[in-house]
């Protein structure tokens, strides 16, 4: 019998594939999503998204050479699935109900890596997910807006800089502002609507 070399070649490819992606799945089930291997967890800083069901993380790089390059420090969104599954369970909800809210996740965080704008949060590094949670990096941030406002729902510990804190009437302005000038962005050149405009998916910038 004949050996194919060719046919040998591509089944050796697709074993070696195949390989790759079961010790790639392995790796992330026992660690976490690229993002939580990437960066440490410093502190959580506050919690933002439908629900405030993202906890935001302060986080740095353990590559000091991205560290010395970009930011010093980090936001590290997590999305804890079980927990998801937990309060949908609660509240009655189906299975695909839940998977739903995912897809929209995952579609609205593959948007962000393309847009630039300095009201859009920036990605640093993409979302990524095993099966027990979600996670991504963007730039620094303070706390979502719902956080400031008093809404400290899915943090474990407030920070005290959210204690007790309250918006002036000229913050108020400037930040409605910024929003009317980002939803102009992403209504005339993105050509995005955005359908969940809300406290919980605003973000503040550590300088405001």
């Amino acid at each position: 019998m004949s050996l194919n070399m060719k046919t040998l070649t591509q089944a050796l490819a697709k074993t070696a594939a195949v390989i790759e992606k079961t010790v790639t799945t392995t790796v992330q089930e026992v660690t976490g999503p690229k993002p939580l291997q990437d960066y440490d967890l410093l502190t959580q800083i506050g919690s933002a998204g439908p629900g405030l069901c993202w906890k935001l993380y302060s986080g740095r790089s353990r590559d000091r050479y991205v560290t010395s390059q970009q930011y010093p420090t980090v936001c590290v969104w997590v999305l804890d699935k079980r927990a998801l599954s937990e309060a949908r369970n609660r509240a009655g909800l189906s299975k695909s109900v839940e998977e739903s809210f995912l897809e929209i996740v995952r579609a609205d965080a593959a948007r962000l890596v393309r847009l630039r704008h300095p009201g859009v949060v920036h990605v640093v590094q993409a979302l990524d997910e095993n099966k027990n949670a979600m996670a991504m990096v963007t730039e620094p941030l303070f706390a979502s807006m719902a956080n400031v406002l008093g809404n400290v729902e899915n943090i474990e510990k407030v920070p005290k800089e959210l204690r007790g804190m309250e918006m002036g009437l000229l913050e108020m302005k400037h930040g409605l502002l910024q929003i009317a000038e980002s939803l102009d962005f992403l209504h005339n050149n993105a050509r995005l609507i955005h359908r969940s405009i809300s406290p919980e998916t605003g973000t503040e910038l550590p300088f405001g």
